[in-house]
């Protein structure tokens, strides 16, 4: 009986949970359909597509030791810390380092204006290439 009770516990808990593990797309015509496998975002980046500014969120030590091409650093999602912000028009694909704080730095971008953000989830994923930044 106790572990039946843990486990009902667990089931009515996981809702609670749900929003930190959300998937933010609120990209237009699916686009986010198109760039959520790394083959996906690689094609946006190789055709040099200039709707698209992709965000690393994390610090800028882990952003300067390996991030996604012509990504740019924006650490927790926070734009006020950014000299240069991009544009709130353009179509924002956000990343960290595994997944996991890129909803929440989402959720700071819209409330700061962006309406066009996609979570694409951690660098771990990325299997091509990563560019460096002298620090």
């Amino acid at each position: 009986m106790k572990r039946r009770s843990c486990f009902l516990a667990l089931l009515l808990a996981l809702p609670l949970c749900t929003p930190a593990w959300s998937q933010t797309d609120t990209l237009p015509n699916g686009l986010g359909n198109q760039i959520r496998t790394p083959e996906g975002l690689k094609a946006i980046i190789d055709r040099r597509d200039p709707r698209f500014v992709i965000v690393d969120v994390r610090s800028p030590a882990e952003y300067a030791s390996g991030h996604i091409p012509t990504a740019i650093n924006i650490p927790g999602g926070v734009t006020a810390d950014v000299k240069a912000p991009p544009p709130k028009d353009k179509y924002i694909v956000v990343y960290c380092h595994g997944g996991m704080k890129a909803p929440l730095a989402c959720e700071k971008l819209q409330a700061d204006g962006y309406k066009h953000v996609f979570v694409w989830g951690g660098i771990v994923n990325w299997p091509y290439e990563k560019e460096t930044s002298p620090r």
